[in-house]
């Protein structure tokens, strides 16, 4: 790899980092005001002819998610809880969001619903949403008139 790409790297690296250290202080995200549940991170990535959402849900049930889809937006709700342990005798730290959650991620361009599917494994939920097809030009053919 040359100098240029390492350093393009270096810069990309940096900028997640920071884009992730702003998300996590997020006021939005850390107390959603609207239905006080909390909200999960989540990453948006394009591809050519889809959109992939990913969503940590780490020690969330899969049955307790649910996934609503229209052409400009999704959004997943459930509920996350964890094992209580009998020997607790106090907490240190508690830094895992638990409980209720929803999050809606609007979407860049429109996509077609009737083609989303969803994934989850270890944790992350996947999303993938083809994109709308954009109409081109339609050929009409005209029929001969009454006479």
């Amino acid at each position: 790899m040359d100098s240029t790409s390492r350093k393009l790297m270096k810069e990309l690296e940096e900028m997640q980092q920071t884009g992730r250290m702003l998300r996590n202080m997020s006021l939005a995200r850390m107390l959603s005001l609207e239905t006080g549940n909390w909200q999960p991170p989540v990453d948006l990535y394009e591809g050519k002819s889809e959109f992939f959402v990913y969503f940590d849900l780490a020690g969330a049930d899969r049955e307790s998610l649910s996934v609503t889809a229209n052409e400009h937006q999704v959004r997943v709700s459930g509920r996350k809880e964890l094992t209580a342990q009998k020997a607790i005798a106090g907490i240190h730290q508690l830094e895992i969001e638990v409980g209720a959650f929803e999050r809606t991620i609007p979407l860049p361009a429109a996509v077609q619903v009737d083609g989303v599917t969803s994934s989850y494994n270890n944790g992350i939920l996947i999303i993938t949403l083809p994109k709308k097809r954009k109409r081109g030009k339609v050929c009409i053919t005209i029929s001969a008139g009454d006479k």
